[in-house]
């Protein structure tokens, strides 16, 4: 996560971490406003494993991209990181009310009912407009 400065004033870095066998690889850009998030996340302390991430996104969060778009291509998450998730989420939505705009496209493969319905139940629990997508592979 890297701080420049841009016509006078601080802007946020972009910030890129690769995937493990136990975390998701992320990559937020915030000039763009693009954001992705895919693989698997079996940490047991997610809220420690994604901090850096999550203090990013609540930084972006005071002054995001005129559009954010996310995008989610989980193949599995344990119970930690569907907070971390959630939180994610919270930080999407007070974009939203403050006026930006926000999508989320949650991607899934085709065989994977608890995917599509992880994807729905976010979807239900926020205001924030939702794509679900199956994928082949």
């Amino acid at each position: 996560m890297g701080v420049g400065e841009v016509d006078g004033q601080t802007s946020l870095g972009d910030l890129q971490i690769e995937g493990t066998t136990e975390t998701l690889g992320i990559d937020l850009c915030a000039s763009t406003g693009r954001m992705s998030f895919s693989g698997v996340s079996i940490c047991s302390n997610a809220q420690a494993v994604y901090k850096g991430c999550l203090d990013w996104l609540r930084e972006y969060a005071h002054a995001p991209a005129q559009q954010t778009h996310v995008l989610f291509t989980l193949k599995y998450y344990n119970t930690s990181t569907s907070k971390v998730i959630l939180e994610i989420l919270q930080i999407l939505e007070s974009i939203l009310r403050a006026g930006g705009e926000v999508l989320v496209e949650w991607k899934f493969r085709a065989e994977d009912m608890d995917m599509e319905d992880a994807g729905a139940e976010f979807s239900e629990n926020t205001m924030i407009p939702f794509q679900l997508e199956e994928v082949k592979e």
